[in-house]
């Protein structure tokens, strides 16, 4: 009998999911809202509440947005929370503060269901090409029977943990993924302000000891300055990198360098660039330089 999925949160992450597994014999749900009518043509199917979409549900996951949006989702009369049953297994892949994590755990933890934690470290491309990472946390054994439906997603699986393990490694991959990415955009601002070419840096540098996946990701985005389209959108990293720094001030930890990239996403958001790629970061360092000579 086919594994009944309810996705809880129809997005990026949520929609990729049903695409990549539902092909493999799984039987995928979602909410009805305006932005989930065409899921039947997927081959999906629709209900009206996160409530039934619990009841009908073996694993439901949940790739929500906002910390609001899980919260309206998980508690009320028709949440989540009014639907669970015995066997449920809910996959919290949401990048939210730990805090967050808990206070889901801890809803769910006197229910016959159980909750473990799931974030993906990756963009719908780099999920595609298969080297997307998920990092499962919690109940073992919960994991352990959600794991190949999750490595049809995500091939780097991995167990790392007790509860709220995963979302700690997604906090400190974010950081790093923004520093490298702000990293980059001096570097190579400064290579241009010394009469480098960007086909020898991309050529000179990708291979050294300076390249990453950083690097591999975004140094031609820059080149070419392509903001547009794209899958990795400022907003996202400016919203993840406001968690990372919140839970840097609950640690009482300085984190100088996170402070720093947080503030020039700041200046991407009030620049009005939030919906174009990450690396556009490098316009605005670009844009104090002009600034600063005028």
């Amino acid at each position: 009998m086919a594994v009944k999925v309810g996705i809880l949160g129809l997005g990026l992450i949520g929609r990729l999911t049903a695409e990549l597994i539902m092909p493999h014999g799984y039987e995928c749900y979602a909410v009805r809202r305006p932005s989930t009518e065409d899921f039947p043509d997927m081959g999906g199917k629709l209900v009206e509440t996160a409530r039934e979409l619990a009841e009908v549900s073996d694993v439901l996951l949940s790739a929500l947005p906002t910390v609001e949006s899980a919260r309206d989702a998980f508690y009320g009369a028709d949440g989540v929370l009014a639907g669970v049953h015995d066997g449920l297994t809910i996959i919290e892949m949401n990048t939210f503060p730990v805090a967050i994590k808990e206070e889901l755990k801890d809803a769910v933890e006197d229910t016959p269901a159980v909750i473990i934690d799931c974030p993906i470290s990756g963009t719908q491309p780099v999920i595609r090409a298969g080297k997307g990472v998920i990092m499962m946390s919690g109940d073992e054994a919960a994991c352990e029977r959600v794991k190949p439906m999750l490595e049809l997603v995500a091939p780097k699986t991995s167990y790392v943990g007790d509860y709220g393990t995963g979302i700690k490694l997604k906090l400190m991959i974010n950081f790093m993924v923004g520093a490298n990415t702000v990293a980059l955009a001096e570097g190579m601002l400064f290579g241009a302000q010394m009469g480098l070419d960007n086909q020898t840096m991309l050529d000179i540098v990708g291979p050294s000891a300076a390249g990453s996946t950083v690097f591999g990701m975004r140094a031609g985005i820059i080149a070419e300055r392509k903001w547009q389209p794209c899958a990795g959108p400022s907003k996202l990293l400016w919203k993840d990198l406001d968690i990372v720094e919140e839970q840097a001030d609950a640690l009482g930890l300085s984190a100088p360098l996170l402070r720093v990239c947080n503030q020039y996403y700041k200046k991407v958001a009030a620049a009005d660039r939030l919906e174009d790629e990450c690396a556009v970061v490098f316009e605005i360092l670009e844009d104090e330089i002009k600034q600063a000579a005028e």
